[in-house]
């Protein structure tokens, strides 16, 4: 478990505190999550992920971030991550964005064998999240699958 925490320790201090490459920081996104769904609720499933990250926008549009929430199965669970900004199109002052960001996912426990997926299995593994969503100066609005699963609506402001 110490070993562990120590791992999580660096990969923060490696995403989030040293500069990306030669980018210039844009703004600061704080971000939380307002529903969730899955395509197939079971009664274990949960759908209130108390969401809340934090990322870091470049000029040229890359990001990092980390982000802490409850996982379906209702366990603690960490995002630590890094991706890309795309611009779609504008409506007015509305931009309609898409985002792809690649990561490290630790938190799922399979709880002494209660639970028997792949990601319970491993706990911590690689991950990598697609969304899409809507951006009006400061605010942003996001839909993002999470595999087959389901669907989680997230939302927060710039700084």
């Amino acid at each position: 478990m110490r070993l562990k925490i120590l791992i999580l320790t660096g990969l923060i201090i490696l995403i989030l505190a040293a500069p990306a490459a030669a980018a210039e920081i844009e703004n600061y996104y704080l971000q939380t999550s307002f529903f969730t769904q899955h395509f197939n609720q079971r009664d274990y499933q949960n759908n209130q992920q108390h969401l809340i990250g934090l990322e870091r926008h470049y000029a040229n549009n890359d990001l990092d971030g980390i982000a802490f929430f409850k996982n379906s199965y209702d366990q603690d669970t960490i995002y630590i991550y890094r991706g890309t900004n795309y611009h779609l199109f504008s409506i007015g002052s509305t931009e309609f964005t898409a985002k792809f960001t690649y990561g490290i996912v630790d938190g799922y426990d399979d709880e002494n064998g209660k639970y028997t997926t792949w990601m319970h299995q491993m706990t911590t593994f690689p991950g990598a999240v697609f969304s899409i969503g809507l951006r009006r100066e400061p605010f942003r609005l996001d839909l993002v699958p999470f595999g087959d699963a389901g669907i989680i609506t997230t939302g927060g402001i710039e700084f």
